[in-house]
């Protein structure tokens, strides 16, 4: 039996984002009506104000050890929105064009910028005298490139995209790592219930950075209760690099007695600046 449910996507039909989403809706038999977004703020502004149900954005990639989504990260942080479901893509590039295009006509190479990021060597490669340009989706490209109608503009997205705007793939699989893959999370009005086979993700920061054990007296009320860190990040905050937001990601729910005991003492210390739970969600199982 599916359940419907109104789910927010980054837009237009044929982003990665859109794919996660019908892999998520799939997995969890969902029957979702998808509403289509321009950027992951208009997302995050759509679940706050019940315009969907839930919403899937990107929040990590995986090439080059760990390509954080920042506006994500950043709107996690001041939204009252929570994480309630992960969903693990694999990515794959394609190079495509018009009908009848070959690489030796291509002139210009149309993507979202991570995109072009992650297939920067080979693309070079195919087409030595291409230029880059930045667009707000891999869909959006192929939207574009489709109206302007010119031979010497190539477009990098997902095979599906290829296919609802008609175009023909001249390279398949053109990202320079093979092991790319995305995170991409479902934010919802509020998190998910227990499993027994959860994640937890926290965000906190320090009102300084220059005193001893502060990472440590953090950790410590994890393993004391034999809790599995499973993720720990540290990005600058605000542009400063002396000062940072860690997120993490803690095995176990929050409702679970141990994980509500480690919360509520880490929420007394007093070298903390800021700490808010994010959410907690079931681990994803393909």
């Amino acid at each position: 039996m599916t359940s419907k449910i109104k789910l927010g996507l980054l837009g237009p039909d044929g982003t990665f984002t859109a794919e996660a989403g019908i892999e998520y809706s799939m997995r969890r038999g969902l029957e979702p009506e998808m509403v289509w977004y321009k950027t992951i703020e208009e997302c995050f502004v759509a679940v706050e104000e019940d315009e969907v149900d839930r919403a899937v954005v990107p929040i990590l990639n995986s090439t080059r050890g760990a390509s954080w989504i920042n506006e994500t990260l950043k709107r996690l942080r001041d939204s009252d929105v929570m994480i309630y479901d992960e969903q693990i893509l694999q990515i794959r590039h394609n190079l495509a064009a018009l009908p009848g295009v070959g690489l030796e006509d291509i002139r210009y190479i149309h993507s979202k910028d991570k995109a072009l990021q992650q297939c920067r060597k080979n693309l070079l490669r195919l087409c030595p005298y291409a230029e880059f340009r930045d667009e707000s989706s891999t869909a959006a490209a192929a939207q574009k490139i489709r109206k302007l109608n010119e031979r010497q503009r190539s477009v990098l997205v997902p095979k599906r995209a290829a296919e609802l705007y008609n175009l023909e793939i001249l390279a398949e699989d053109v990202q320079d790592y093979p092991n790319n893959k995305t995170r991409f999370i479902v934010i919802s009005r509020h998190d998910n219930e227990p499993t027994g086979k959860d994640k937890t993700t926290a965000i906190f920061e320090f009102h300084g950075v220059d005193r001893p054990s502060l990472l440590y007296n953090i950790m410590k009320e994890l393993a004391e209760r034999n809790i599995s860190l499973a993720y720990l990040q540290s990005i600058p905050k605000d542009g400063e690099l002396d000062e940072f937001t860690f997120y993490c990601d803690i095995h176990g729910h929050r409702k679970d007695r141990l994980m509500s005991e480690a919360i509520k003492t880490i929420e007394r210390d007093e070298n903390l600046s800021y700490w808010k739970v994010l959410g907690s969600y079931p681990i994803f199982r393909p």
